[in-house]
């Protein structure tokens, strides 16, 4: 096993599947890498270069039942891939090894090109296995030039990497109470979305600025939308969450209140989205380091 050098990294991906609730979850900490632009997205914590075309995503550790080396040996876990990063067509020889890293009982890490028109695009997974856990960290660019220009700033990333304990599963379905009351409200933001090239594929999408809603209830609902959230009287007791959670599972849940933090949970059973964040303050609240203020 080498140590967590990553000459040879490029994207990062956390995978998993549900933990049980109340079981201690590990968390994967990490700084921000030098010179990407982090957008509003997640799950993956997702990281664009502001240089050339390469990019960086991190998921949060989630259970992984099975043989995780073979698994990984196999299908390079693409089917856990956010769609508009997963590869289509690996080029043969792809280079797997582990590495370690602080906190974590191993990592392993694979080395592969894509070819997207005929061109190679560098690519590296890493997968950090603890606790019954898998964390993913994957990274790609648009060429070897790209993968060398962005290659120190992506080492000083994979240097802050480390496993740390986490807390047990909040139980989103206990009742918020009064505290909820002083949460709930529209808040509007203004961050980053993917927007995918509709002639070229989800592999040439782009970023673009853009305006995100959260709407959190009084009884513990929240829902996310970007552009535009119709809400009567901006008054969430108004809205229909349950319609909404219908239509777009993905951003709609439940957040529940421990202190002075909120603990949100977006998404579907199978591939949930955790938030951890401040109670708000006045009329502001931080998601994600991105500011959201009370319409």
């Amino acid at each position: 096993m080498r140590n967590s050098g990553w000459l040879l990294l490029s994207i990062a991906f956390v995978l998993a599947d549900r933990l049980p609730a109340q079981v201690a979850i590990p968390e994967l900490k990490f700084e921000d890498p030098p010179g990407f632009l982090r957008s509003g997205a997640f799950p993956p914590a997702d990281f664009s270069s502001r240089e050339v075309n390469a990019s960086l995503q991190v998921y949060p550790f989630r259970a992984f039942r099975g043989d995780v080396r073979q698994a990984f040996s196999r299908t390079l876990f693409r089917d856990l891939i956010d769609a508009q990063y997963r590869e289509e067509n690996v080029a043969p020889g792809a280079k797997l090894d582990g590495i370690t890293l602080p906190g974590a009982e191993y990592v392993l890490r694979a080395r592969f090109n894509e070819i997207i028109a005929g061109l190679p695009r560098e690519r590296l997974r890493m997968v950090v296995v603890s606790g019954g856990a898998v964390a993913i960290v994957d990274a790609q660019a648009n060429s070897l030039t790209s993968w060398q220009h962005v290659l120190p700033q992506l080492n000083a990333f994979a240097s802050t990497l480390r496993v740390v304990a986490g807390g047990p599963e909040p139980d989103y379905s206990a009742p918020v109470g009064g505290a909820g009351r002083n949460i709930a409200g529209l808040y509007m933001g203004f961050t980053r979305k993917y927007m995918t090239d509709l002639q070229r594929g989800p592999a040439y999408g782009y970023y673009a600025n853009a305006v995100q809603y959260y709407l959190f209830s009084a009884d513990g609902r929240v829902y996310r939308h970007y552009d535009e959230l119709k809400v009567p009287g901006r008054d969430p007791a108004r809205f229909d969450f349950a319609a909404a959670e219908r239509e777009d599972p993905v951003n709609s849940g439940r957040y529940t209140i421990r202190g002075d933090s909120i603990f949100v949970r977006l998404g579907p059973a199978e591939r949930p989205e955790r938030l951890a964040l401040r109670v708000p303050n006045g009329k502001s609240i931080s998601i994600a380091s991105v500011s959201y203020t009370r319409q």
